[in-house]
């Protein structure tokens, strides 16, 4: 979590949300972990597994690449250093009319 909060500050400015998804926990468990983490983006709750469901979920963490129109454009399995420079560079050149880092 900490280098997807890094992530999430450095393209504050930028046309870019970050949203996680629990899968299978209780909204109090998922509020006191964002609180704890002092969490900077929204975390929304799929308790029943439901939008894992929908977008094959076979893993976790997983996270989905979403373009501006809607378009799903890469999927990520597994931890990655969300804040190292060549991630910010490939999510930098998904972000219509910004430059790379």
């Amino acid at each position: 979590m900490p280098s997807l909060k890094k992530l999430h500050k450095h393209f504050q400015q930028d046309p870019f949300v970050l949203l996680a998804v629990d899968v299978g926990e209780e909204e109090q468990t998922v509020k006191r972990f964002v609180e704890k983490n002092d969490l900077s983006f929204s975390v929304l709750l799929d308790n029943d597994s439901t939008v894992a469901a929908r977008y094959g979920v076979r893993a976790h963490p997983v996270a989905y690449f979403v373009d501006a129109e809607g378009n799903l454009v890469g999927v990520v399995q597994g931890y990655r250093k969300w804040d190292s420079k060549d991630m910010k560079t490939l999510l930098a050149s998904l972000m219509p009319g910004r430059e790379s880092m």
